[in-house]
Order: C-alpha cells, then structure tokens, then sequence
C-alpha cells in the first residue's frame, strides 16, 4: 500500500494510528459510494483527537479549516462520515482487539517523549520500528477485521461555525459569541473569564 506511506508524509510519520484512520477513511469513501471531497460536501465527526484524523483527513479531504472535520470528544476510537449530497451516513469504530497493541505503542510513545531529549535517540528508534511492524500488520488485516460498521447518528453543525462575534470587555479582543462567558454583567472571552475565576 505504497498510497500510504505517501500520504504519511503529511503527518510526518507512519504510526498505527495515522495508518487506521487512513484505512478508515478510505472505507468510508467506499461505503458511501463516493470519492475524496475537495469541498465540504463530506463531513467527518472523529471522536478522539490524535494521528486518527490526520489519516482521515489525508484521505477524505476533510479538514476543520473548511469547517467539515469535527471534534466530538467521546474518548473512542472511531468516526463517523456525512455525505450531504446523498445523504448517506454510517459510523465506523476501530475494533477492540486491534486497539489493544495500538494503545500500547501510543503509552510507549508518551513515555518515550518523557526522557531527556539526550537518551530518547535509541528508545525512539525502537517504537518507531515497534510501530511499523504494527502498521505491517494492519497492512494484512481485512477492513471487515479492523473495522464495525454501523449508522451514525445524524449530524447536526454545531454553533461553532457561525461568525457572529463580540468584543470582550476586559481585553477588548474580538472573540466569536459561541466562545463568550458572562462574568456579572461582563461577557468575557475564555480566557479572561478564567482569569476572573
């Protein structure tokens, strides 16, 4: 699968991770009967933050600049996909079998970064190797393996994307309204309501 190891590039390296979400998104093109967006008509609703959706992304052409990558944290390893010319959806979930060596090269990379930059060298070529042979694996291994399919739930854009903006009165930056709090009578930016706190 040479398509991924140039698609890699644009993570800047070949992990586990980025390889299923790869492999995801292209499933995801797949069932719903379509190619990669150059658009917004596909949207992508990821549900934990890490090299997953950056594989989804390459493959799919969905990203948050264009506003049809989402972030829905629910701490599970898995996405669903919205065409919005079809209206075709389905959800897809990384099996648990398959995450068990996944998570455990994720906990070796973490503790990896934990070391001194001096005496990361020799521990970072082994995960790194480690991680290839994972991804070797995965290479192996049927989509119907790797992979639940089932219906997503629909998709509903969050308040998030709209533009409607204020300016905050204690730094008086202007700040989008969905990201206001109000302090009293004061409407704060985050980061200055948490200041106030």
């Amino acid at each position: 699968m040479e398509e991924l190891d140039e698609a890699a590039r644009f993570h800047g390296h070949l992990c586990p991770m980025f390889a299923l979400g790869f492999r995801m998104g292209k499933k995801a093109l797949e069932e719903l009967d379509r190619g990669r967006e150059n658009g917004v008509k596909l949207v992508a609703v990821v549900e934990f933050r890490n090299c997953l959706a950056d594989g989804i992304q390459q493959v799919c052409g969905t990203t948050y600049g264009k506003n049809n990558l989402h972030y829905n944290d629910t701490g599970k390893f898995a996405a669903s996909f919205y065409d919005l010319v079809s209206g075709k959806s389905i959800r897809i979930r990384i099996k648990n079998r398959v995450l068990e060596d996944t998570l455990d090269f994720g906990i070796a990379g973490q503790n990896v970064k934990k070391l001194p930059p001096e005496s990361r060298g020799e521990k970072a070529r082994g995960h790194f190797k480690k991680g290839k042979e994972i991804v070797e694996k995965f290479r192996e291994m049927s989509d119907d393996d790797l992979f639940t399919i089932t219906a997503a739930e629909p998709f509903n854009a969050d308040s998030e994307s709209s533009l409607d903006f204020m300016i905050c009165d204690d730094c008086g930056e202007l700040v989008l309204s969905y990201a206001v709090k109000e302090n009293g009578e004061k409407k704060l930016c985050k980061t200055c309501f948490k200041r106030a706190k």
